[in-house]
């Protein structure tokens, strides 16, 4: 489980609660940082979506891996909606937690949108060379040059 995110709910793009420590025992998490606002944000998350349904498919049940967005949307409703339009089945911290805020403020704030963070068992990585061969091979270039 990974500790930064211990004790708080989380829900899905369907707007269900699941509690964080159940939904992401034993797995790599990878905070994903962005708003439906931001045209960088939208087309990051197709890529990131089509990788992470390519990496969960061929995965052992349950997948090690799990994504949950941090929204930097003005609203619940914009969040809600780019989660239903575009995103993964993956999880997000809801838009009334004041933890969201705070991991906005100490994270995304002194990045861009979008801002993918990987954790592993509280040990903060920006990134990941599987995802970036993955996102090369989709763009052509890399994400973060």
């Amino acid at each position: 489980m990974v500790d930064i995110l211990g004790g708080r709910h989380l829900v899905t793009r369907k707007g269900a609660a699941v509690e964080a420590e159940a939904a992401l025992q034993n797995k790599v998490v990878a905070l994903y940082f962005a708003a439906a606002r931001c045209g960088p944000s939208r087309d990051f998350t197709q890529l990131l979506c089509d990788f992470y349904t390519a990496l969960v498919a061929e995965a052992r049940r349950p997948a090690p891996f799990e994504v949950v967005f941090v929204s930097a949307d003005d609203s619940s409703q914009e969040m809600l909606n780019f989660m239903r339009e575009l995103h993964g089945t993956w999880l997000a911290l809801p838009f009334h937690d004041p933890y969201r805020h705070s991991l906005n403020q100490l994270i995304h704030a002194a990045t861009f949108s979008p801002c993918l963070h990987f954790l592993f068992q509280a040990i903060w990585w920006k990134q990941s060379s599987c995802l970036q061969n993955h996102l090369k091979a989709s763009l052509g270039r890399s994400w973060w040059n």
